[in-house]
């Protein structure tokens, strides 16, 4: 299954939440358990280093300081028959069953004993071969170690809820604006469409009516009036399909991209152009073997919207140029010609459905206004950018940048 954008967003933001909130939360529980435990191993330590500066009085010094510092430790006396003698006993009441093999081990370090309950000790090898033993509980550092867990546990599950709630209303906040903006341009979009529709329909409408009831008689009359019914049913058809073509091109789903090789079509489509108009000198500098990731029918419906524009819209014997040259990780296509170009404002403007940039001249000469919206379309889709600037040549450069493909 699919996962849409919106989903991995929140997959990711709630583990990043998680994660970062749990790790911070259980490494100052961690670092504050093992302070407590070291806490108390200071506290056996220094008994025992107390009890060994005096010897032969080794129980006395222990007790001695337990009392100065305030010590809540106990105190133990393990005899070599393995007996033991409570000498102090602590807040904690201490079960012990340490062994003489646990208590010689415990004279190089504080041992940890978990049998029975949780407590730590170190001994010390008195006069006369006896072990004294000091132990502290260490039930009160495990206990804030288990509550601090599950507070990390709840404060991991409300921050991951808090940051599921942000984003929920974040994410419905964008999708109410997006969708606004949706429906406005499609709002434009329909209102547009509709009125270039209506004027070749008006048309249409009046020969048709004009013959229907007999309003023209003379043969010339009536030819001319089925060459602009057919002028006109050209027009719609070639509007609506590139209202399907913009449709498409907005359908992710639609003609998956694959490796293309744009050297090899821009060549093809100028070396026809340059056929076509003899009259034109047409420059083709085009570096060989680059590819891009996109659509063959749709690239080729690029170069031709760009081409059928310079024919419709300049001069016979102007010059025009195609380009195809790799600036650093992306193929740079340009296109121009040298005829009077657009407006100045026209090159800031952003390219949307059915704009036209000279208003003056698009309807009489055949154009919808949807050209430069598919072109926009096309290179968008495979990651690249369209630009409009100034040609050196006079004119129009249209200039689109997409990502190369490489194996």
């Amino acid at each position: 299954m699919k996962l849409s954008s919106t989903a991995k967003l929140r997959i990711v933001t709630l583990a990043m939440a998680t994660i970062f909130t749990a790790s911070i939360g259980t490494f100052v529980t961690y670092q504050s358990y093992q302070n407590s435990l070291s806490t108390l191993d200071y506290a056996i330590n220094s008994t025992v280093d107390d009890a060994a500066q005096a010897p032969s009085q080794e129980l006395s010094a222990a007790l001695f300081h337990i009392d100065e510092f305030a010590l809540d430790l106990s105190l133990f006396l393990l005899s070599r028959d393995g007996a033991i003698t409570t000498i102090n006993e602590s807040t904690v009441e201490l079960s012990t069953d340490i062994t003489l093999v646990e208590a010689e081990k415990a004279t190089r370090k504080v041992q940890e004993d978990k049998a029975v309950q949780d407590y730590r000790f170190r001994s010390y090898v008195i006069s006369g071969g006896d072990y004294l033993i000091v132990a502290g509980s260490s039930e009160s550092a495990n206990s804030r170690l288990r509550n601090g867990l599950l507070s990390v546990l709840l404060i991991t599950f409300t921050t991951s809820l808090l940051a599921f709630l942000l984003l929920t209303l974040y994410i419905r906040r964008l999708k109410r604006r997006d969708d606004k903006d949706a429906l406005s341009r499609m709002q434009a979009f329909l209102g547009d469409a509709s009125h270039e529709l209506r004027t070749p329909l008006t048309v249409i409408k009046g020969y048709v009516e004009m013959l229907s009831k007999g309003m023209m008689t003379e043969e010339a009359d009536k030819s001319r009036a089925y060459l602009r019914v057919n002028t006109e049913i050209g027009r719609m058809e070639s509007l609506i399909h590139d209202l399907l073509l913009l449709a498409e091109l907005g359908e992710s789903a639609q003609r998956e991209n694959e490796p293309l090789d744009l050297s090899e079509l821009l060549r093809a489509h100028g070396q026809d152009f340059a056929t076509l108009h003899p009259d034109r000198k047409v420059e083709l500098e085009i570096a060989s073997q680059i590819s891009i990731i996109g659509v063959r029918d749709y690239y080729s419906r690029f170069i031709q919207n760009a081409l059928n524009n310079i024919s419709r819209h300049t001069e016979n014997g102007l010059p025009v140029k195609i380009s195809l040259t790799r600036v650093g990780k992306s193929a740079r296509l340009t296109i121009e010609d040298g005829g009077a170009g657009l407006p100045d404002a026209a090159y800031r403007e952003n390219i949307q459905s059915l704009h036209r940039f000279d208003k003056s001249r698009s309807r009489e000469s055949g154009g919808s206004g949807l050209g430069m919206s598919i072109m926009a379309g096309v290179i968008a889709k495979s990651g690249g950018h369209l630009t409009l600037r100034k040609s050196a040549l006079g004119g129009l450069a249209v200039v689109a940048d997409i990502p190369t493909y490489r194996e």
